[in-house]
């Protein structure tokens, strides 16, 4: 084990990328009504439950699975690093792929198809902080896969057309 093939800053930047994403998920308000709790007393649910909001944890019965997998991600590409495994592809790339996917699918599930109160579309979803946390999280751990990636990729020097 070699733990000067780290990056200090990566490490850091990388493992609290991992931890907010983990916190945002579990603890934190990812969307709520935008109604006043009066009209959520008349039956307004969100998430499944009779609450003004909730965690991403509680609205996503499949997706918390894989957004806690992509929180993992910094971590094994450290381990990866530090045992000096072979890979065919360059370190971080799918550190890199697993923070875009998280990304995309946090973007998704908040911009394009928000989860939507049990009693039809008279009560508005809005989005909390916990959203955006978890966001720039998947988004900063795809960057800090990029930043390795770019790091570690073979240097190819281009030649001029017709040599060998």
């Amino acid at each position: 084990m070699d733990f000067s093939r780290l990056n200090r800053t990566r490490v850091v930047i990388g493992g609290a990328a991992s931890i907010l994403l983990v916190i945002s998920i579990l603890f934190l308000p990812w969307y709520s009504l935008t109604d006043t709790p009066e009209r959520v007393d008349q039956g307004a649910w969100l998430c499944g439950k009779d609450e003004f909001s909730c965690t991403g944890f509680e609205t996503f019965p499949i997706l918390r699975w894989l957004l806690l997998a992509a929180a993992l991600a910094p971590l094994i590409l450290g381990y990866i690093l530090v045992r000096g495994h072979r890979l065919s592809w360059a370190p971080g790339e799918m550190t890199m792929v697993v923070g875009f996917a998280a990304s995309v699918l946090i973007f998704y599930n908040g911009i394009i198809d928000r989860p939507a109160p049990d009693q039809g579309q008279e009560f508005g979803t809005g989005l909390e902080y916990g959203y955006w946390l978890a966001l720039l999280a998947a988004i900063t751990i795809a960057a800090t896969g990029y930043t390795r990636s770019v790091e570690s990729a073979p240097r190819k020097t281009r030649k001029a057309p017709g040599t060998v």
